[in-house]
């Protein structure tokens, strides 16, 4: 006597929809700190700022300036010297990005999975990705920078440390950099959030072991009733705030010898990891009214055109205008380092 089996005569389908899996999402940090420039719409490309470089100072160096009282005196009767003034001016060209995702009528029609749906939702992550990578990109281009252990990028052979968080300190201090009092608030409407007084500090969540070593560390969870400068905060050092990401970009294999630092390493030299030190109105991005937020279209399958005659193709779209700037490269700083190995 024969039984049928699972095999035999066979399943016509035999599968079953499992449940739609959690990826992973980015979750944008650096823009809360941020200066928000706003500009007009049919205006050109680039926008040209414009500051008084103070009295004493260069453009050269517009942060540090050097006067004395005698030198303002007035003698009696004696018209005093003629001054002017010198301005710095910093442009920004505006640039527009985007991502296009294409589906086909069939699929629309007989697929089991609303592919549409998740195309809109992966062009809202994918873009503020993109976004979050075009200001740090301005971030990097800050020329104000440290070393761990060394003098370049070549001779980094340490991690993070209480040392190199004083000497940022001094440095932004001594160019009279405000201290951060607001952030932006993390929705899509514009508004901010106040802070105690702090620098904040952004960078590669490899560093959180090195951070939390750091003599005088306290964790956001003993911080009491103070308000976080972002959810991904993780404690602070004295007046410097820590926020972590692990979509900073690293150099891998690009600082010192790594034998013997007990830092990470992906072939023979230290990886080097960068923390992005913004005291305020250090940096900013531009934003046209009524074009600051993320432009989505969708084009449905059933619409037909010359191109299309016969309703074959549906697209998702989602595009956008920006730009980053470091409006003042000595009110923020860039600092070079290597992350411990665990074992």
């Amino acid at each position: 006597m024969s039984e049928a089996t699972y095999d035999v005569p066979g399943q016509r389908i035999g599968k079953q929809l499992g449940q739609i899996l959690k990826h992973a999402i980015h979750k944008s940090v650096v823009e809360g700190s941020g200066e928000i420039y706003k500009a007009k719409v049919n205006a050109g490309d680039t926008i040209v700022f414009r500051q008084v470089v103070p009295f004493g100072a260069t453009a050269s160096a517009p942060n540090v300036f050097s006067t004395t009282a005698a030198a303002h005196l007035i003698q009696e009767g004696v018209t005093p010297d003629v001054d002017s003034i010198t301005v710095l001016d910093t442009s920004a060209v505006v640039a527009k990005y985007g991502a296009l995702y294409g589906y086909t009528e069939r699929q629309k029609s007989l697929g089991e999975d609303d592919i549409p749906a998740w195309m809109e939702e992966q062009l809202g992550e994918r873009l503020g990705l993109v976004r979050e990578l075009i200001y740090i990109g301005a971030l990097q281009g800050c020329t104000n920078r440290f070393y761990a252990g060394g003098t370049t990028r070549l001779t980094v052979d340490e991690a993070l440390s209480l040392n190199i968080l004083d000497r940022i300190t001094r440095n932004l201090e001594g160019n009279h950099a405000d201290y951060i009092t607001e952030v932006m608030k993390a929705t899509v409407v514009y508004g901010s959030q106040s802070l105690s007084m702090c620098f904040i500090n952004y960078t590669h969540t490899d560093a959180r072991a090195d951070i939390e070593k750091i003599s005088g560390y306290k964790a956001v969870s003993d911080y009491g009733s103070e308000v976080k400068a972002h959810k991904r905060e993780i404690g602070g050092v004295g007046n410097h705030r820590f926020v972590l990401s692990p979509d900073i970009p690293k150099i891998v294999d690009s600082g010192a010898t790594a034998a013997g630092t007990g830092l990470k390493t992906t072939s023979t030299l230290v990886d080097i990891y960068q923390m992005f030190t913004v005291a305020k109105y250090a940096w900013g991005h531009v934003a046209f009214r009524g074009m600051d937020a993320i432009d989505y279209k969708n084009i449905p399958v059933n619409r037909v055109d010359k191109s299309d005659p016969t309703g074959e193709r549906g697209y998702c779209s989602g595009t956008f205008y920006d730009v980053g700037l470091v409006t003042n490269h000595g009110w923020m700083c860039v600092t070079e380092f290597g992350c411990s190995t665990l074992t």
